[in-house]
């Protein structure tokens, strides 16, 4: 029966805790996507201070004409997910890049946030980063989240049975 009840209280507060987790970390924060001159992407929150956002110690002008709404993070279920408030700038740049309107400086520069987020992009990337020999490498902070999450699913199970 004390099996039961800690199943339950896990399954009741994992939801609530990850919520209120999620609030926290997105508070005074915008999503940034910024383009690189290699033509990748770096999606981040970034802090926001007056009327700019510090991204790798620079400050970028931030205008709400062209800031959207984003569900962050992206990948979790919709219940768990915080809406937030989404630019896109060019790194080299401190003005935001507009979402829709684009002029025809700026329309170059979207035509490379295409290719960034191709999927034969990244393929490309990683086959030459292979090639190269620097391999790829292991990055601990997506394995352990994994390796807590199946402990814990162990964890259950043998509360379970036992």
């Amino acid at each position: 029966m004390s099996t039961l009840i800690v199943l339950v209280v896990i399954i009741l507060l994992m939801p609530m805790v990850l919520i209120l987790w999620n609030k926290k970390k997105t508070k005074g924060k915008l999503l940034c996507t910024m383009v690189k001159d290699d033509k990748s992407t770096d999606t981040r929150l970034c802090p926001l201070d007056g009327g700019f956002v510090i991204y790798k110690d620079r400050a970028y002008d931030v205008y709400p004409d062209v800031i959207r709404v984003t569900k962050y993070p992206s990948g979790w279920p919709s219940f768990l997910q915080e809406l937030v408030p989404h630019a896109l700038y060019d790194e080299s740049n401190a003005l935001p890049l507009d979402w829709i309107n684009l002029s025809t400086d700026i329309k170059f520069r979207s035509m490379e946030v295409k290719a960034a987020l191709d999927e034969n992009f990244f393929k490309k990337i990683v086959q030459e980063t292979v090639a190269q020999g620097k391999g790829l490498s292991l990055n601990m902070r997506k394995i352990l989240p994994l390796g807590l999450g199946a402990i814990a699913i162990l964890v259950v199970l043998y509360l379970v049975v036992f």
